[in-house]
């Protein structure tokens, strides 16, 4: 049976020999001498960890600092903490429990006392992770079969509205990215990741209303008469009116109140010219604002029975321009802001996002028998291939080719980052390509982890990365670059903890064409790596303190 982990985190080699000589027996030991490198090592391999035996007084990080870190990110949850000093001042032992500490050990302690404290944490801390394990699976169990059933009657309107099934995935993606960005955008509306969660799986929901509609109007190849066109439009009130009829107790959850919402006002428009109750602004909840301008871009860039595909940049400037009804200026910036990423999105990573609850679907209904088998298959094999182009297979972002035609002869970009990996060569000749790998990958989800979803990251070649930005403030763009050197400053590959890992960025704001910009990013980078682990920026525009030592330094080499 594999021993249980502890973590003991202290600068006396002493004391932590002391300790290991106690436990060894017992449990598998790591130690750290100071708490810096006990964070470092739990940023990466906490979950190994059953236990930390933390001191208080030690350099770099003392041991508050240490629990308090822990706290914020919440690490405590399942990790337990035992504090031992030789310090055993009241006020000492009430900052550490304040701070989250599980117990407090003062030295000189009996060697039998402290093995059997530390065996009932550990029991505590293993029934309850136990008890945790249980409640999340039952509510992940329950959660993913109300998904698969708002999935299974989503897809059955979508099938009988004779379209691909796909546009409440896409209208689900789209919703979530416009949420996402506009919670970054303003604080007029205050939406947590849950509320965020709920609008997304919601608005699989808001054509259940078609359900009504006859047939012969639904999949009406021509342009409906006026006559029918009143009858397509009473399928709003119909989907609200539906979930209505639930019983009262279902009608008081959050997921039925923000279904209903959609439902009823997805087709409300901004300036009260929608239906079916001629809400305006903000009377009309910001849930169905932004399905209704998901639900709009989609139809637009999807084939119907009626029409053909628009293509996005149509489709932006038909919704830009009002040919669908004037929709929230707000919302209308983050569709501006993000609308490559939606693109991207779509084609390449929104049904793969979906295809196990689809395929669940399937198994369970038989789709593939009921409805166009051959289209539906094709549609997704379209989108495998589109991923398979342009997304990297190792690391999962992007690739250069989706550089080279899309962003390479742009011009909207506003910041363009290179970032290399230093002595990358040497991990590869020392430990193996293997080992490379793992390192690009752990390179690649920190860079990603660093940024924003509207930004793109890039593996441009080998251990080389680009990010490139759009709408980001100028005193942000060098602290995020930062805070992308700092991140992987602190990484550690779990099974090769002693590799430290550094990158040398170069990064340059200012519109203009992405090659110019990817071109001085470059440069700035390679002179980053003359000391490694730095990083160069340029402010195009900007006189900063940065800028005026670069052109210092260009203009002593003309006069040489």
């Amino acid at each position: 049976m594999e021993k249980q982990k502890i973590l003991i985190v202290d600068d006396s080699e002493m004391n932590r020999a002391l300790l290991r000589d106690i436990l060894k027996d017992q449990y598998e030991i790591i130690e750290a001498d100071n708490g810096l490198a006990a964070v470092k090592i739990l940023s990466r391999r906490r979950s190994d960890f059953s236990l930390l035996l933390l001191d208080i007084m030690m350099p770099k990080m003392n041991g508050f600092e240490v629990l308090s870190f822990i706290n914020k990110q919440q690490w405590n949850e399942t990790l337990a903490v035992i504090m031992i000093s030789a310090d055993n001042s009241p006020e000492n032992i009430k900052h550490a429990y304040n701070l989250g500490a599980f117990d407090y050990i003062s030295r000189p302690f009996d060697s039998t006392i402290i093995r059997r404290r530390i065996s009932n944490t550990m029991i505590l801390y293993a029934r309850q992770r136990r008890l945790e394990t249980i409640i999340a699976e039952q509510f992940y169990e329950q959660e993913r079969h109300n998904k698969l059933m708002i999935s299974i009657l989503s897809h059955i309107v979508e099938f009988r509205n004779g379209e691909s099934g796909l546009h409440v995935l896409h209208v689900n993606t789209i919703t979530e990215l416009l949420l996402r960005h506009l919670i970054q955008l303003t604080d007029r509306y205050p939406l947590s990741e849950s509320d965020i969660t709920l609008i997304s799986t919601a608005s699989s929901l808001h054509d259940i209303g078609k359900i009504s509609i006859p047939d012969a109007i639904l999949n009406k190849p021509g342009r409906l008469t006026g006559e029918e066109f009143k009858i397509i439009k009473t399928h709003s009130a119909v989907g609200a009116e539906i979930l209505s009829e639930l019983p009262a107790e279902q009608q008081e959850l959050p997921f039925i109140k923000i279904s209903s919402q959609i439902c009823r006002w997805h087709h409300e428009r901004y300036d009260g010219s929608g239906y079916p109750d001629g809400l305006k602004k903000d009377q009309i909840p910001i849930a169905a604002q932004v399905v209704g301008l998901a639900d709009v871009y989609d139809a637009l860039t999807s084939e119907r029975c009626y029409k053909k595909a628009y293509s996005h940049k149509k489709a932006l400037k038909m919704i830009l321009s009002e040919e669908c009804g004037r929709f929230n200026p707000v919302l209308l910036q983050c569709l501006i802001e993000i609308s490559d990423k939606i693109e991207l999105r779509l084609k390449d990573s929104s049904f793969d996002h979906k295809a196990e609850n689809i395929q669940e679907i399937n198994n369970i209904t038989d789709f593939y028998k009921l409805f166009a088998r051959k289209k539906y298959i094709s549609i997704y094999e379209e989108q495998r291939q589109l991923q398979l182009l342009y997304i990297d297979s190792l690391t999962g972002v992007c690739n250069r080719r989706y550089y080279d035609e899309h962003f390479e002869d742009s011009d909207d970009a506003e910041a363009v980052v290179v970032i290399d990996v230093d002595n990358f060569k040497y991990v590869n000749d020392q430990y193996g390509h293997y080992v490379g790998d793992s390192v690009l990958q752990n390179v690649a989800e920190t860079i990603s982890s660093g940024v924003r979803k509207t930004d793109t990251v890039i593996r441009y070649g080998g251990d080389e990365f680009i990010i490139i930005f759009y709408r980001i403030p100028a005193d942000v763009f060098k602290k995020k670059l930062e805070d992308i050197r700092h991140a992987v400053d602190m990484l550690v590959i779990d099974e090769y903890p002693e590799i430290h890992l550094t990158v040398s960025i170069g990064g340059v704001y200012g519109t203009g064409r992405t090659k110019e910009l990817f071109k001085t990013a470059d440069s700035l980078m390679y002179q980053a790596k003359i000391t490694k682990n730095q990083v160069k920026t340029r402010f195009l525009g900007f006189e900063t303190e940065d800028n005026k030592k670069e052109n210092g330094i260009a203009r002593e080499e003309q006069h040489q």
